[in-house]
């Protein structure tokens, strides 16, 4: 497995394929791996931070990726000039969802969990760290129906625009707004449920 220590390698996905030394010294193939590479490389940290806010727990982030890149490996003439970023996209939407299906559907909320980690600040977003922010992004997340997730975090964390999120999701623009409509109210929705849960951990 790999360890969180330090990103895969892109060789580890041709040893993955079980290429033969001396056929990895073969023009075709040493073209593709400089492509993999350049591939992993340009977009590496983006497919990890993708992954992690469709839900991929940490444990599991550089086996996801590598799972991504593996695909990628198998696909790099499928994949168009200038819509590299659009592939790995359906590529990590995939197998996040193939992840979480593995888990409990249903999120239960350890709210004295999260209090402990909030402490005694009224709203955690305003008061946490990044590490404790980022645990109850990852709960309030968690409530959203991956549809809804998708155009979330692409448009309020990864900062595209609605129509850039309708091509990749390959869905009418009006679509993609009524989504990112639904998600924000559901997202707000979980937030208040959340903040009136430690409210009321705190008046007991």
């Amino acid at each position: 497995m790999v360890t969180s220590s330090s990103p895969p390698r892109p060789e580890a996905l041709w040893d993955r394929e079980g290429l033969a030394s001396e056929a990895r010294d073969t023009p075709a193939v040493c073209e593709a791996a400089l492509s993999l590479r350049a591939l992993f490389e340009r977009h590496y940290s983006t497919v990890a931070r993708l992954l992690r806010r469709f839900g991929v727990p940490s444990a599991q982030s550089d086996d996801a990726v590598q799972e991504v890149f593996w695909v990628a490996s198998r696909r790099l003439l499928d994949i168009a000039p200038g819509k590299e970023l659009a592939f790995l996209y359906g590529v990590a939407l995939r197998v996040a969802v193939n992840v979480r299906k593995k888990q409990d559907r249903t999120t239960t909320i350890d709210v004295g969990e999260l209090r402990n980690l909030a402490g005694d600040a009224p709203s955690p977003e305003e008061q946490v760290d990044q590490r404790r922010r980022r645990h109850l992004l990852d709960v309030l997340l968690n409530q959203l129906p991956m549809e809804l997730r998708t155009v979330f975090v692409l448009f309020e964390l990864e900062g595209m625009p609605v129509s850039q999120i309708a091509n990749l999701e390959g869905i009418p623009l009006g679509t993609a707004s009524s989504r990112l409509r639904r998600a924000r109210e559901e997202f707000a929705a979980a937030t208040k449920r959340l903040h009136a849960k430690l409210t009321n951990r705190g008046a007991t």
